[in-house]
């Protein structure tokens, strides 16, 4: 599935948009840099620790997932 990073902090916290309009709660595992509107693919709609790739470097990030399926407001309440 294509995600959309729609915020990123230096703590390493991430707000995913995923392909199909939910949103994504995430901390970066590895401390390779992210930028917003950066497309991501992978399934990120499990609790825990997943991968996802940048399909134009190849490039894989580690993420532990908190939570998925949010509205937007949900996912960015309190990074405001």
């Amino acid at each position: 599935m294509q995600n959309t990073i729609e915020f990123v902090n230096t703590l390493g916290d991430v707000v995913l948009r995923a392909g199909d309009g939910s949103y994504v709660l995430a901390q970066q595992i590895d401390a390779k840099p992210l930028k917003v509107a950066q497309i991501l693919e992978g399934a990120l709609d499990t609790i825990g620790i997943e991968v996802a790739t940048d399909p134009e470097t190849g490039t894989s990030y580690e993420f532990f997932i908190a939570a998925y399926g949010l509205s937007r407001d949900s996912a960015l309440d309190g990074f405001a």
